[in-house]
């Protein structure tokens, strides 16, 4: 990794998430980030507006203001995680200068050492809601498109490039919500061996 991207990639503040424009602009987010904390340390059964008004400490009528019902509220924090987790880190990765296998080793940093718990509450509730599995199926897809278009980049076929995509991405999955640990260094190496061309 050459000294620019040394330098892009660690100046991140891994552990304090990547905020956009948009995100920073996006509506109720303290309220975002209540129902979210409530996922991660109770599961979905926990998010009522009962007990969402009580982590803000506001009434009902608060929340009435903001949102129509408690489905309007999942579906605003599934906008609200497919922002921050995804369109965020892709305008981080816009901003790392260097050839497309600069990038991508940059994104396998990058989410080797962000915060993992609010995507292994939205996995786990998309196991048992189909409306949250069909919000994951967009987020995972949306993350897929970037990596085959990074491998395009670097001149594998369309066909080759879809499929190195997987490999990584699934990969990566395994290894962060699975008993299957990986160091980044391993992780690093894995996506080397996909880069190379035969």
């Amino acid at each position: 990794m050459g000294t620019m991207m040394e330098k892009n990639v660690h100046e991140v503040d891994f552990g304090a998430g990547h905020p956009s424009e948009n995100l920073q602009n996006f509506p109720n987010v303290k309220w975002m980030q209540a129902g979210i904390e409530l996922l991660k340390t109770h599961g979905p059964r926990s998010v009522t507006v009962e007990k969402v008004c009580v982590v803000m400490d506001a009434d009902k009528a608060e929340f009435n203001r903001r949102f129509d019902d408690i489905e309007s509220f999942f579906a605003s924090i599934l906008d609200y995680w497919y922002e921050k987790e995804t369109l965020a880190y892709i305008d981080l990765i816009d901003e790392i200068s260097g050839s497309a296998e600069d990038v991508l080793r940059a994104m396998i940093e990058i989410h080797h050492y962000a915060c993992k718990e609010d995507e292994v509450a939205i996995r786990n509730w998309a196991l048992k809601c189909s409306k949250t599995n069909a919000a994951l199926e967009r987020v995972d897809r949306t993350r897929l498109d970037v990596v085959i278009g990074l491998f395009s980049e670097m001149g594998f076929s369309e066909k080759e490039a879809s499929m190195r995509a997987k490999i990584l991405y699934t990969s990566k999955l395994g290894t962060e919500y699975t008993s299957i640990s990986a160091t980044l260094e391993r992780k690093l190496e894995m996506c080397e061996l996909l880069m190379r061309k035969n």
